[in-house]
């Protein structure tokens, strides 16, 4: 096996990390970038935390997923499509959303937990020019994977509603992707959001 030198493609500069992780950010030009399938320059913001926020601060990924979205038919028994119809304003059977996808390694529960949330209610937060000295958890899911789980996302929030979802045909179009690192802090029940 050999080691590589991993260097920023804008400035050069050698870039040293101490965990596996799928993007690389060069602190010296504030450049992220991915190895994926070739050297990719990331789209990237970072959140500000809460002035409030008590606790070990850390920075979770997640990959922001602009799309459009048009309901071509469905069939439901006992229940409305009430999640894609709070998302689609004004009834109609289109529209654009962001959808959210965790990006670090977490389990089943906390992935569907928190891609429902962020999804469902989009966060606000003021933006910051760099991570500063607080650490940032690893990404696990590539760019193209959190694309791929996108379709997920908007079908098991929707079979999460009381009704039986028979049947749903649809296109869900992916504009944009960009990575977005939340604010977060440890407390003893896990990470939380510091927003």
């Amino acid at each position: 096996m050999n080691v590589i030198q991993v260097k920023c493609p804008s400035c050069n500069s050698p870039i040293y990390m101490k965990q596996k992780d799928r993007l690389f950010y060069c602190d010296r030009c504030n450049v992220m970038h991915s190895r994926d399938e070739g050297v990719e320059r990331i789209d990237f913001e970072v959140g500000e935390f809460s002035p409030n926020a008590q606790g070990d601060r850390v920075f979770m990924p997640f990959w922001r997923v602009y799309a459009s979205f048009q309901l071509r038919s469905k069939s439901v028994e006992g229940g409305s499509l009430y999640k894609l119809a709070s998302w689609l304003k004004g009834g109609g059977d289109s529209g654009n959303l962001f959808i959210y996808i965790p990006a670090s390694d977490l389990d089943p529960g906390s992935f569907r937990r928190l891609a429902s949330q962020l999804t469902m209610s989009n966060p606000r937060y003021a933006t910051r020019l760099n991570f500063g000295s607080v650490p940032r958890l690893p990404v696990a899911l590539s760019k193209k994977e959190a694309a791929e789980l996108a379709d997920f996302v908007v079908v098991t929030m929707e079979a999460e509603q009381p009704g039986t979802l028979q049947q749903l045909d649809y296109t869900l179009t992916v504009n944009d992707t960009k990575m977005v690192y939340l604010p977060f802090v440890r407390s003893a029940s896990g990470l939380m959001p510091a927003l």
